[in-house]
């Protein structure tokens, strides 16, 4: 059995993956660990890039060429099937092509896995100007999802940072762990397919959460993040965000009890307003996700995996409630006076429901 099994999902990915397999080399113990690649049909030179720089490369390097692009949450569980079925490890990480692992990276990731308790562990990622791209994911009660503290200084963040979620950029967890988890929530593999881009890390903490196991951020464990999310436009035809909002009511519907659901439609009904009303270019686009969400969890896949998860959950909603936030506040997006009302707002608001929800 390896020590730590590395997967790394790629999709155009050829200006990144080499330095992050050069780091790889540099830093992992090469006897006690296999890297496993799986690419998702890229049309770029990624394939090309990684045979270039394998020869030289002293790691056990699996490459997987999938001939569609299947999606970053079944490209990962793809692999993990593999290494479950053929190389079993004791540590699985995960590993964005556009990171780079710096020296002791994984070392702080396997010890903060020796806590029976901890259900995933999660580095620091850092931007390539050495500021905080993330210290673990926010999650607001509404369902958005965002990183922690960044454009921060790293020597200035808290000794134990809270966080909801780990990073899937640079994510740790103990197969063995992962497995009674799923036992438990009737579910399999890593992530959760359908959602195919985006929230796969909010989801897989959020199940973490409601087994009864913490999510955790090793501090000392550091990765360069070359994230470029809030530095692009969003595409013409609005694909990134019709996945991020689809998959934050998806992952609403599937893990909050009915009865949590229903004191939230008030806010829920307000969030919708206040997004037709300021990115109403983006409008249409919502007619769409809703058809898209309504058909979604009426499949009887979507209501088994709800059926499965209520029923083997141990921790109820009023815990998950208390480690969410009511704060909108991003180091990345501007935060004007009418942004700092509207926070105050959520923020007293989520802590009325803090105290409603009982069960």
């Amino acid at each position: 059995m390896k020590k730590l099994g590395i997967i790394i999902v790629t999709y155009q990915s050829e200006r990144h993956i080499g330095p992050l397999l050069r780091s790889l080399e540099a830093t992992v113990d090469r006897a006690q660990t296999v890297v496993v690649i799986w690419d998702n049909a890229s049309s770029d030179g990624t394939l090309a890039a990684i045979a270039k720089v394998r020869p030289t490369l002293e790691l056990d390097l699996r490459v997987l060429p999938n001939r569609e692009n299947a999606g970053f949450m079944r490209g990962n569980n793809a692999v993990y099937t593999v290494l479950q079925n053929e190389m079993p490890c004791e540590v699985i990480a995960l590993l964005n092509p556009d990171t780079v692992a710096h020296q002791g990276w994984w070392q702080p990731l396997v010890a903060a896995l020796e806590n029976p308790r901890v259900g995933t562990a999660a580095s620091l990622l850092l931007l390539p100007d050495g500021t905080v791209n993330s210290c673990g994911n926010a999650l607001h009660f509404l369902g958005f999802g965002f990183v922690q503290n960044y454009g921060e200084m790293a020597a200035q963040l808290p000794e134990h940072p809270a966080l909801f979620s780990g990073s899937g950029a640079a994510l740790a967890f103990r197969p063995a762990t992962l497995e009674a988890m799923n036992a438990q929530l009737g579910l399999t593999g890593i992530f959760w397919e359908d959602l195919f881009l985006y929230a796969d890390d909010t989801d897989l903490g959020w199940r973490v959460r409601m087994a009864g196991l913490d999510n955790v951020l090793a501090l000392e464990s550091r990765v360069t993040h070359d994230h470029r999310f809030w530095r692009q436009p969003m595409d013409a035809g609005g694909e990134r965000l019709f996945y991020l909002e689809r998959n934050r009511y998806l992952l609403l519907l599937a893990n909050l009890k009915t009865a949590t659901r229903v004191l939230l439609a008030p806010w829920i009904l307000a969030s919708e307003i206040a997004l037709g009303l300021r990115i109403w270019k983006l409008y249409p686009r919502r007619i769409h996700l809703w058809r898209a969400i309504l058909t979604e969890s009426r499949t009887p896949a979507f209501r088994a995996r709800r059926k499965k998860i209520q029923a083997g959950r141990t921790v109820p909603d009023r815990d998950i409630l208390r480690a969410m936030t009511g704060s909108i506040r991003h180091g990345a997006i501007p935060f004007g006076a009418w942004d700092a009302v509207l926070d105050a707002a959520l923020r007293w608001s989520h802590a009325l429901l803090c105290l409603l929800v009982r069960w």
